[in-house]
C-alpha cells in the first residue's frame, strides 16, 4: 500500500496489523515502490535453453538437426542445468507421441509412472502436418520423445522459469575445479531462488525452514535479494502466541533468529528485526517453557518427527532424545535475543537473555563436554540415556555459537575425517559446517573436502548439488531417496551454500565483526593457488579483490566501512576512506 503525502511517498512511523490488536512496523520492500509492479506479480523471467545433446537410443536417427523416430523409437534430450519450465517443440508424423522428463537419464528414461516424481504427461496425437507441441511446466533436465508409429521433430528448446537476479559476487582462480564447483554452487542456488528459496524443485516446491535459512548465507551474497531472504526468514518463525503443537521438529525455528542475526550483519537493517520482535519474544518465551531442570530441549513436546540436523546422522543423535547440538543452538538464540534486546531498548530483557545463555552453556559443558576426547558428544537417547558417539553436528555449532575450545581446533580437526561415513553422506547442513571451518581457519581441510565429495559429484556428470549425495554409492543409489528410485532434488540449493562460504569466507578469509557492522576483516587464504579475483557486497557497496602468491594484493572498498586486511605473516594493515590499495 503505497500512502503519499503531498505528491511526497512516505513509509516512515507506520505500522501495520491483521487483527487491530498487534501492530507491527510496516515491512516495506523498493522492488515494489515502482509503478505497475504489484507483490503478487509473477517477476519470473524465462529464459531459452538448448540441448546440449540429442542422443537417438531406439530406432531413431539426428543429423544435422533433423530427428528422425521410427516406429516405436525414441531420442534422448540433454539440457544440462536443471530448472523449471516447459519444453517445446515442432512435431510432424502419425500416432501418438509422448515425453518424460527427469533430473537423470534413469528418471527419465523410466516408463513405470509408479515411480515418478512429477504427474506423468499426457501423450499428444500427431497429425501428418506440422504442429508445435508445448509440454506442460515441470522440473527437466533430461527429456525422452517416444513415438509410436513414427515421427520428425524440430527446434527443441526449454523455456525456463528463472528468478531475476543481479550477480553480485564474483570468483575465478586458476584452478579449474575451483572454479567447476564455484559455478556449480551458484546455479544450484539460483535453480532453487523463487520467491522463496525452495525445496525439491521437481518435487516439493515448498519453502522449508532450516535449508531455507541456510541458503541466505550465501545468497545474501550472492543476488542481494533482499525479499527472498525475508520470505525465507518469515516462514522458519513460528506464528503469533506459538504453541507447543506448532513445532512439528524442535529445532528449525531455533534457525529464525540465526538467520535474522546474519541478515542484519550483511543489510544493516533493523527495522525488519524490529517488525518481528513480538515473534522473536515469543519464540524464545516459548523454548524458555520446553526446557527441563538442566535447561535442555527434548525432544517430548507432541511433535511428529523429533530433532532433524539433516539427513547425515549415520552417528546419530536420536532425534527422538535430548540431542547436544540443539541445545547450543538455544544458546546462540539467547545471545542473539540478548543483542537485539539492546538494540531494541530492553535492558531488563537483555540481561534476563544473556543470564539464561551463560546458565545453559554451564549446563550443555557439564553434560555433554568430553574432556577426554577434547570433543562434545551426542547427548541423550530417548530413553534417557547418555549417547557418547561423536558426531560432527554438536561440534560446528560450537564453533559458531563459540563455545568450542580454540585450542582444541587442531585436535577437533584431524579427529573430523575419522568420523565413519563423514564423506559419505552429504546433507543440507553442510554450509552451516563450512562457516565453522572457516571460522576456524581451516581453509584447506574445507576445499580438500569439496574436492573430494563435491568435485567428484560434479566429475559424474552432475551441475546441481542435490539434498543429500553420496559418491561412494552406486550409480543407481545415488538416485534414490526417500526410499524412492528417483526421489533425489534440489534441497532450497543449500548444499550450494558451502561452495560460496569456501570462497567468501575460506579463500578471502571475509569476516565481519558483530559488535561494530561496518568493520570487516579480510585474511586472505591462498593455499595452493596461484591468483585469485573476488569480488563481493556489503552493505556500503562492494570489496574487489585481487590476490596473488608471489605478486601484490589489491583491494578496492567502498566508502563507510573500515578493512582490515592480514596477510600471511600475521601482518595487519588497515583501511578506512574508499579506494583501491596494493601490498
Amino acid at each position: 500500500i503505497k500512502v503519499s503525502f503531498n505528491g511526497e511517498v512516505s513509509t516512515d512511523h507506520w505500522k501495520a496489523s491483521m487483527d487491530g490488536t498487534e501492530w507491527n512496523i510496516a515491512e516495506t520492500s523498493p522492488v515494489f515502490g515502482t509503478a505497475g509492479r504489484m507483490p503478487l506479480d509473477d517477476p519470473e523471467t524465462e529464459v531459452t535453453i538448448h540441448p546440449v545433446s540429442i542422443l537417438p537410443i531406439r530406432n531413431a536417427t539426428v543429423e544435422n538437426q533433423k530427428i528422425k523416430i521410427q516406429k516405436n523409437g525414441y531420442i534422448l534430450v540433454d539440457f544440462f542445468h536443471i530448472e523449471v519450465g516447459k519444453v517445446s517443440f515442432i512435431a510432424k508424423g502419425e500416432g501418438k507421441l509422448t515425453a518424460f522428463v527427469g533430473e537423470s537419464p534413469e528418471e527419465a528414461l523410466n516408463e513405470n509412472t509408479k515411480l515418478f516424481e512429477q504427474y506423468p504427461i499426457e501423450s499428444y496425437s500427431l497429425t501428418e502436418g506440422e504442429q508445435q507441441i508445448i509440454l506442460p511446466e515441470r522440473t527437466v533436465r533430461y527429456l525422452k520423445i517416444f513415438s509410436d508409429k513414427g515421427c520428425e521433430i524440430s527446434a527443441v528448446k526449454f523455456k525456463a522459469k528463472i528468478w531475476p537476479v543481479d550477480f553480485l559476487m564474483s570468483f575465478e582462480c586458476n584452478d579449474e575445479r575451483m572454479n567447476n564447483i564455484w559455478n556449480a554452487s551458484v546455479a544450484s542456488l539460483h535453480t532453487s531462488t523463487h520467491g522463496f528459496y525452495l525445496d525439491g524443485i521437481k518435487r516439493d516446491y515448498l519453502p522449508w525452514s532450516m535449508d531455507a535459512v541456510l541458503s541466505t548465507f550465501a545468497g545474501d551474497y550472492l543476488f542481494g535479494d533482499e525479499q527472498v531472504s525475508r520470505n525465507s526468514l518469515s516462514v522458519a518463525m513460528l506464528p503469533l502466541n506459538p504453541q507447543k503443537t506448532d513445532l512439528g521438529i524442535p529445532d528449525y525455528p531455533l534457525h529464525a533468529l540465526i538467520g535474522f542475526n546474519h541478515y542484519y550483519q550483511r543489510y544493516g537493517d533493523f527495522n525488519t528485526i524490529l517488525s518481528y520482535r513480538d515473534r522473536i519474544e515469543q519464540l524464545l518465551k516459548l523454548y524458555e517453557t520446553l526446557q527441563d531442570e538442566r535447561g535442555f530441549i527434548s525432544a517430548n513436546v507432541g511433535v511428529s518427527w523429533g530433532f532433524v540436523p539433516g539427513w547425515a546422522t549415520r552417528r546419530g543423535p536420536d532425534k527422538k532424545g535430548t540431542p547436544t547440538y540443539a541445545q547450543i543452538m538455544l544458546y546462540y538464540n539467547y545471545q542473539i535475543g540478548a543483542n537485539f534486546s539492546e538494540k531494541w531498548g530492553d535492558r531488563k530483557s537483555a540481561k534476563y537473555y544473556r543470564m539464561k545463555a551463560e546458565a545453559l552453556k554451564k549446563s550443555i559443558i557439564k553434560h555433554f563436554w568430553n574432556e577426554e576426547q577434547g570433543l562434545f558428544i551426542n547427548g541423550y537417547t530417548k530413553d534417557g540415556k547418555l549417547d557418547t558417539v561423536i558426531s560432527h553436528h554438536a561440534q560446528y555449532w560450537a564453533i559458531l555459537a563459540d563455545i568450542f575450545p580454540k585450542e582444541r581446533y587442531d585436535h577437533l580437526f584431524e579427529v573430523l575425517p575419522t568420523i565413519p561415513y563423514y564423506h559419505d553422506y552429504v546433507s543440507y547442513e553442510k554450509g552451516y559446517e563450512f562457516l565453522a571451518y572457516s571460522k576456524a581457519g581451516k581453509v584447506r581441510e574445507m576445499w580438500n573436502f569439496l574436492f573430494t565429495v563435491f568435485g567428484d559429484w560434479l566429475a559424474q556428470g552432475h551441475t546441481r548439488f542435490p539434498e543429500n549425495f553420496s559418491y561412494k554409492k552406486s550409480k543407481d543409489e545415488q538416485l534414490i531417496f526417500y526410499k524412492r528410485p528417483y526421489g533425489l532434488s534440489l534441497c532450497h540449493g543449500a548444499n550450494g551454500v558451502p561452495g560460496v562460504v569456501a570462497v567468501l569466507n575460506g579463500i578471502a578469509g571475509f569476516s565481519q565483526s558483530p559488535t561494530q557492522p561496518n568493520h570487516y576483516t579480510i585474511r586472505p587464504e591462498l593455499m595452493d593457488l596461484e591468483w585469485a579475483n573476488i569480488e563481493f557486497p556489503i552493505k556500503e557497496g562492494k570489496i574487489k579483490l585481487k590476490l596473488s602468491k608471489e605478486g601484490k594484493n589489491q583491494i578496492e572498498i567502498p566508502d563507510g566501512c573500515k578493512v582490515d586486511f592480514i596477510n600471511q605473516n600475521k601482518v595487519k594493515k588497515t583501511f578506512t576512506k574508499k579506494g583501491s590499495y596494493s601490498m
